[in-house]
């Protein structure tokens, strides 16, 4: 009886079995579903990657599987998911911890800081003209003279030192304001101008400092929805547009001190190429208006022979590394030089140059 029992028992057993192959594509299946659902997310991290061959070929695989999944409704499992969770698709501003460092002296010769930028707007232009026309300055501790730093990844390396820096002086209230992978190719992204006109309208900065470039040498979208190719004719003036309403936005308020700052050289000769490229539009916008002042950075961190260098000497005579190991981004030391090169472009009006004077 109980082998009888057992005969009977054996084929039911083998009928619950899934078969290997079944259970191989139950798990593709699970796997391509799992893509879908999460393809809007896979596709931002792919569009915050750093300009380079990676990025491409990863916007370039999830930009169709995210097209598809949106319009098969395969993304509202992750939608609901993060709403419930109270997760957010908008990155908020990034909050920098504010390190106790010492300031590099300022240097007394141009052993590691060159400090002349390119004069091409003519010698009539000054920062000091926007100026106010009054006897003395009127920036104290309660009514302090304000900078605001804003820009892509390149502020977030620099710009709270640059606060620490300017904030020496109790007269000074500084701020910087970096958004990663952020520039204005994509304002679907990150819309800056709003941004700007945000700051202008609700804190009407004395000074403002402005720095895009690292993400922007992509293909852009134009209003009427073509994709341009990036530096075709069509391209650069769409771009130069944009750089000239962040411009005028910056620079609504005629004594407000405005400086553009271009792209350092980069290690990679591709990426330098671009990077050259987008500076000579930063700077040809800045000679048509005479609001904005275009600092040139590839004498600061170029070596003896004009190339890219990781390391350079101080005012001591020592080597110090100024640049990240990814050659893009600047070290603590290479923020440190910027902030100083920035401050002094900033104290060419003597009565700003007055506040650090304590």
């Amino acid at each position: 009886m109980e082998n009888g029992t057992g005969s009977e028992l054996n084929p039911q057993s083998r009928s619950d079995r899934f078969p290997a192959g079944q259970v191989f594509l139950s798990g593709i299946a699970g796997l391509t579903l799992a893509a879908f659902i999460n393809s809007s997310a896979l596709l931002t991290d792919a569009e915050r990657l750093p300009d380079s061959r990676s990025r491409s070929l990863s916007v370039a695989i999830w930009t169709p599987i995210e097209a598809a999944a949106s319009t098969l409704k395969l993304t509202w499992p992750r939608t609901v998911g993060d709403s419930l969770l109270g997760r957010s698709g908008d990155e908020g501003h990034i909050t920098l911890r504010r390190e106790h460092i010492e300031a590099v002296a300022e240097p007394h010769s141009e052993e590691w800081l060159i400090l002349s930028v390119e004069e091409e707007q003519g010698p009539e232009l000054h920062l000091d003209q926007g100026a106010t026309d009054t006897s003395e300055p009127i920036w104290d501790p309660g009514n302090p003279f304000t900078i605001w730093v804003l820009g892509d990844s390149m502020v977030q390396f620099f710009g709270e030192t640059f606060v620490m820096m300017a904030e020496k002086s109790p007269s000074v209230s500084a701020t910087a304001e970096p958004k990663l992978a952020s520039g204005l190719s994509r304002p679907d992204y990150f819309d800056w101008p709003t941004r700007i006109s945000e700051v202008m309208t609700t804190y009407d900065p004395d000074a403002v400092i402005l720095m895009f470039g690292g993400n922007d040498a992509q293909n852009i979208r134009a209003d009427d929805g073509r994709w341009l190719d990036r530096f075709s004719e069509q391209w650069e003036e769409e771009y130069r547009r944009r750089i000239a309403l962040v411009m005028d936005l910056a620079a609504s308020k005629p004594e407000r001190i405005v400086l553009w700052v271009g792209q350092p050289p980069m290690r990679g000769l591709g990426f330098d190429s671009r990077m050259k490229q987008l500076n000579d539009l930063y700077r040809a916008e800045a000679d048509e208006r005479q609001g904005v002042h275009y600092l040139d950075l590839r004498s600061l961190f170029t070596d003896e022979s004009g190339n890219y260098a990781r390391y350079l000497l101080d005012s001591s005579g020592q080597l110090v590394d100024v640049r990240l190991t990814d050659g893009v981004h600047l070290s603590h030391w290479g923020g440190e030089w910027l902030s100083e090169f920035l401050l002094k472009e900033i104290k060419q009006s003597p009565e700003v140059a007055e506040l650090w004077n304590d």
